[in-house]
């Protein structure tokens, strides 16, 4: 390719300081000069044809499993204990696949617990077997298009100029997937079934990918740059022109990102990451626009593109958030109840019908007391009652599961309708200033103004499965409790194959059994149709059950669950096709991956 003419700023600086030994260089140190396009553009197909394939093989998975489960639920729906039984066998290969890659730890039985250095400094968790290797694939795959070069060029500031181009050419072509997974409204999410947090571990890996392809680009032009002009020459080029200053605008933001957001930084301060994290981003975006848009260069279709999705997915957000807090009625609000054992019983009244299936969470945006900061909870229960009601009190029963059933008591204001409830555990930052204030208000109930976007995440459908065992841990009960409740709705209505119903419960003391005993209770109380609810829980710092803490709905054990020894029972005693499920710390997720597999 024939050097381009130096006619703009950064050319003139490079010319009013160029060292005549060095001419030959000057052409490879800036513009598209030695950038091997086409090969950028079969690097462009290759790493998408790769994301898509594996996307689709995906996709045909959750397919053939949804039409698998489809044809079970459409079998067993009316069947018997005993007719269920062939559905109880598994295929040997299928089981093995899971075993062995997709559910499988990396190293030994950890995946979920995160790796601590001391009790205040966690350095994150260990990717699954099946998540590491599609992981070093992405990476192994850049480092080949990176390395796809033409290395009989000559001079050899040619080859570093193609390098240049093609490790920037990388990172924005790789900023697409960067911005999709980080997305609330990612559509991939429920087109593929896979969860939030699995397109969250993928958007920080490639993040890390982008700076080491920004950094190779940035040592590329400066090498060539420090070859043809010098020092001095850089110093005027970075003073003077907007291109190079859009650039190291863009690789300073990405490198700060780099350094803040390890795992202890990102827990410890979690809301000023958030708050830094999303400003660099978007200064990063706008610099490799700016860096783009300035020359003109064959990416900028592309960087537009991850803009317009970006802008969309917010828009979309601000979408939900009017459609299910605003209305001629007012605003949203939320009452907070303080509940004993460090946690709060937290119920929206939203303005709209409220439909979600289980398992699923939203982002609670409370102004008063984390301005516009927006904080998940999974829902425990969505309400949606024909009559308004008194909102519960401290120490009362919480709002029912029953719609118009609900019972109410203490002098409260009005309830709408539609409401959202949560349990939310008090940590640091927002949460603990909510519940401060809750514990510090009559009656122990802090209401406001807040704001509810949602509901998202993916689910597994359990209706299928003829035994269904649920473990949670502390809070984790919230999002059990919404598969609880649309198992046993759909027993009275007919709509699904369980014939037995477990949770295992693990709480610290007995005053975290109330975050949820009142709902289980009610639950228990539902139409079973004659099918199977058995409610365990397991205090770890109760050395004797008493009987009076007992009651018909709820066994209390003492001490920590056998996690293993639970589900092997459970496993023994199936009624056809068995699933398992967990939501709880990350050690009692480990220990279940280690029981369901065995």
């Amino acid at each position: 390719m024939a050097p381009a003419p130096l006619d703009s700023l950064y050319e003139a600086a490079l010319n009013s300081t160029l060292p005549s030994s060095n001419e030959q260089i000057v052409p490879y140190a800036h513009g598209l000069t030695g950038v091997d396009l086409h090969v950028n553009d079969i690097t462009t197909r290759g790493l998408w044809a790769s994301i898509g394939g594996l996307a689709l093989i995906v996709l045909t998975v959750r397919l053939l499993r949804y039409w698998h489960q489809s044809f079970r639920l459409a079998v067993t729906i009316a069947s018997t204990r005993e007719q269920q039984r062939y559905w109880a066998r598994d295929s040997p290969l299928w089981s093995r696949v899971k075993k062995y890659l997709l559910q499988a730890p990396l190293i030994r039985i950890r995946h979920n617990k995160e790796i601590q250095l001391s009790s205040a400094i966690s350095v994150g968790t260990l990717p699954s077997r099946w998540h590491t290797l599609l992981l070093g694939a992405l990476l192994v795959s850049n480092v080949i298009y990176c390395s796809l070069l033409d290395y009989g060029k000559m001079p050899k500031a040619a080859l570093i100029a193609e390098l240049r181009g093609r490790s920037g050419h990388l990172a924005v072509i790789n900023m697409l997937a960067l911005v999709l997974f980080a997305a609330r409204n990612n559509p991939l999410i429920p087109i593929l079934s896979v969860s939030f947090d699995t397109f969250n571990l993928f958007h920080r890996w490639i993040g890390r990918i982008i700076v080491l392809e920004s950094l190779v680009h940035v040592i590329a032009w400066w090498v060539n740059n420090t070859h043809a002009v010098g020092y001095e020459g850089i110093m005027e080029v970075l003073m003077n022109d907007g291109f190079a200053q859009c650039g190291l605008a863009a690789i300073s933001a990405m490198l700060f990102i780099l350094f803040h957001s390890p795992s202890a930084i990102r827990h410890a301060f979690y809301e000023t990451f958030l708050h830094t994290h999303q400003f660099l981003a978007i200064v990063a975006l706008g610099a490799v626009a700016g860096h783009i848009q300035i020359h003109n260069l064959p990416q900028k279709p592309i960087i537009y593109t991850i803009i317009g999705i970006w802008a969309s997915e917010r828009i979309l957000r601000i979408l939900r958030l009017i459609y299910y807090n605003v209305s001629f009625r007012g605003l949203s609000k939320v009452h907070v109840e303080a509940l004993d054992g460090g946690a709060c019983r937290v119920t929206f009244d939203v303005r709209r019908p409220f439909v979600t299936p289980p398992g699923r969470h939203i982002y609670a945006y409370i102004p008063s007391v984390s301005l516009w900061m927006s904080h998940p909870f999974s829902v425990a229960i969505a309400s949606n009652n024909e009559f308004p009601c008194e909102f519960t009190p401290t120490h009362s029963p919480a709002p029912s599961v029953f719609g118009k059933t609900r019972n109410c008591s203490g002098e409260m204001s009005k309830v709408p309708i539609h409401s959202v409830s949560c349990i939310m555990a008090t940590r640091t930052g927002m949460t603990r200033k909510l519940y401060d204030r809750a514990k510090s208000s009559p009656g122990g109930v802090y209401t406001c103004r807040a704001f509810i976007e949602g509901p998202y995440g993916s689910a597994e459908s359990l209706d299928s499965y003829g035994t269904v065992l649920l473990l949670a841990g502390g809070v984790g009960i919230t999002n059990q409790l919404s598969h609880m409740h649309h198992l046993i709705q759909g027993w009275a209505a007919g709509t699904n194959a369980t014939q037995k119903l477990v949770l295992i419960w693990s709480v610290r003391s007995l005053d975290q059994l109330q975050w949820a005993r009142p709902w289980l209770e009610q639950l228990s109380r539902m139409e079973r149709d004659g099918r199977e609810l058995q409610i365990v829980t397991y205090v770890t710092q109760l050395r004797r059950v008493e009987k009076a803490m007992e009651s018909a709905e709820m066994q209390i054990r003492s001490g920590r669950a056998p996690i293993a020894k639970l589900i092997e029972i459970e496993f023994e005693e199936r009624i056809g096709a068995m699933t398992v499920g967990v939501c709880g710390p990350g050690a009692l997720a480990d220990d279940v991956r280690k029981g369901a597999r065995a």
